[in-house]
């Protein structure tokens, strides 16, 4: 709890805790904006965060779920969870395996991020998120008596910083697209996966706004929130 508390202390500037129940107003890219009631407010923030990586020169694909709160519309804080969603394999010589020359790994990290969201209003929205974490990385190869048999070799424990930007565009008050970059830096995994699981990453996602559209069913005015 204690490293929690230090992470959520770094990732919040010192202005935000200032903020709390004094000002309408928030600093965004061209000055301030002033909120409205909805906005003011705490809210839960969930999203699925569905991106691309690179994996030795080959696209991989990484799910992901991020579980949080959204203060004075422009500060996100959260956990976010991370897994690989496509298998990937690497061509190695094992010398204390022979006859193996191929490695599956799994990779799947946990993190607390930051969201900044640095300009809104009815139709965009930009921002930037910053994570930090961390998860294991685990290795097999197939049983050459077994093709359906996958024995773990080992794993290996990982450290992780990612910081991305982004773009989202409203189509409808409850349907948007979004698109982002950012990269992200593993450590503390042994030089050769440290080199392989760091990465460029590439979002390009569909929003449904579920919630919001249900709402707009018996209160008219969810669909002018943004």
């Amino acid at each position: 709890m204690k490293e929690l508390l230090v992470i959520a202390m770094l990732l919040f500037p010192s202005g935000l805790w200032a903020q709390f129940g004094q000002s309408n107003n928030v600093q965004i890219i061209g000055g301030k904006c002033q909120l409205m009631d909805y906005q003011n407010k705490l809210k839960a923030d969930f999203s699925v965060d569905a991106r691309r990586t690179l994996f030795q020169k080959n696209w991989a694909a990484v799910m992901g779920l991020k579980f949080g709160v959204e203060y004075r519309r422009v500060h996100r804080l959260g956990i976010g969870v991370y897994f690989l969603n496509t298998r990937v394999f690497d061509e190695v010589f094992e010398p204390d395996l022979p006859g193996i020359d191929e490695l599956e790994y799994e990779f799947n990290y946990s993190t607390i991020y930051y969201d900044r969201v640095l300009f809104f209003n009815r139709k965009w929205e930009f921002g930037s998120t910053l994570h930090l974490g961390g998860g294991k990385i685990r290795a097999f190869y197939r049983n050459p008596e077994n093709q359906n048999d996958r024995i773990e070799i080992e794993s290996q424990d990982f450290s992780t910083v990612e910081l991305s930007v982004y773009g989202e565009y409203n189509i409808f008050f409850w349907l948007g697209v979004g698109a982002g970059t950012g990269y992200r830096s593993v450590l503390g995994a042994g030089s050769d996966l440290n080199s392989d699981f760091s990465s460029p990453i590439f979002v390009v996602n569909l929003q449904v706004k579920m919630f919001k559209l249900a709402r707009s069913f018996y209160d008219e005015s969810a669909k002018n929130e943004f």
